[in-house]
């Protein structure tokens, strides 16, 4: 669905984006994560159009990245969000979609699921500018799908929200294969793209450092961890605290994440305190971390 070659931007003697080869497949769920300023808004910029490149180049779908052909394929949502304040949320869409060239029947029809799926139909009648920042990103995601796009491209679409609200995005983002979408999709929020993207791609200084699956990322990169389930993970985080092993000690998904350097020493000491303070354990298995394997590559590019 996206292919890249050599895709470069300049900024004066700054590059921003260093020859990248990139492919990302048909009905996948792809993440694009790096640091602060390693390129990824640049290179989506480049994806939807809104830039031209240096050298290189990009197609969507086949069609040349920026065209007309490849633009009616796409739909964008923008880590700066740029929406229509003072329209209601049911107009903005339906202004939207007849902007791509819908219909005023399908359009409403379209705007209507849409805001039912992400849970704004209450909200359709108000003005925008009077939602939540985790009504605004639905919003955006919603008329990044207005036309029923083969392909969306979203930069950081949890940014400033609440984990209630974080939530309700990566919800939305899992059933998108299932409606036929391609999803390209940053963040720096890592743990969060463990749950839903298939792929990953990491970016550092502009240049892409490893494409591969999660699992193969997390085993060639990341740290050791157990993933550990009880029936009091608060009172097990408090005791791990005080454990050498024990490096970090994460609470998501109803369950704790313990990075470790040596994973047969954090079990044994971790069921040797669940023995001592009569705590039930549900599940343990060793687990990488996306989170991890990031660290491991950054700290790779600084030495």
């Amino acid at each position: 669905m996206i292919e890249t070659t050599n895709l470069t931007k300049r900024f004066g003697e700054t590059v921003a984006v260093d020859g990248i080869d990139l492919t990302v497949e048909e009905g996948s769920v792809h993440g694009f994560v790096g640091p602060n300023g390693a390129g990824k808004t640049t290179a989506m910029q480049l994806l939807v159009g809104l830039l031209s490149p240096s050298e290189g180049a990009a197609t969507i779908g086949g069609k040349p990245a920026g065209s007309k052909a490849a633009k009616e394929l796409l739909g964008y949502s923008p880590q700066e969000l740029a929406l229509r304040e003072s329209m209601t949320g049911r107009g903005y869409l339906e202004y939207m979609g007849r902007a791509a060239g819908m219909s005023k029947s399908d359009v409403r029809e379209r705007a209507d699921e849409l805001l039912a799926w992400l849970d704004l139909e209450e909200a359709a009648g108000r003005r925008v500018g009077s939602y939540s920042g985790g009504m605004q990103r639905r919003l955006s995601l919603a008329q990044a799908m207005i036309h029923e796009p083969e392909l969306l491209i979203l930069d950081e679409p949890t940014t400033g929200l609440d984990p209630s609200g974080r939530q309700k995005i990566m919800d939305a983002l899992r059933e998108l294969p299932e409606q036929g979408m391609t999803v390209f999709v940053s963040s720096h929020v890592l743990a969060e793209l463990e749950q839903y993207v298939g792929k990953v791609t990491i970016l550092r200084d502009g240049e892409i450092v490893i494409t591969d699956t999660i699992d193969a990322v997390q085993q060639a990169y990341g740290g050791q961890a157990l993933a550990v389930e009880t029936d009091d993970d608060e009172r097990v985080a408090e005791l791990l605290a005080d454990v050498e092993v024990a490096r970090n000690v994460e609470i998501e998904d109803g369950r704790l994440l313990v990075m470790t350097d040596d994973a047969d020493e954090l079990r044994n000491r971790l069921q040797g305190l669940l023995v001592e303070h009569d705590i039930s354990l549900r599940s343990m298995s060793e687990a990488g971390t996306l989170q991890e394997a990031f660290a491991d590559i950054l700290e790779e590019g600084e030495q």
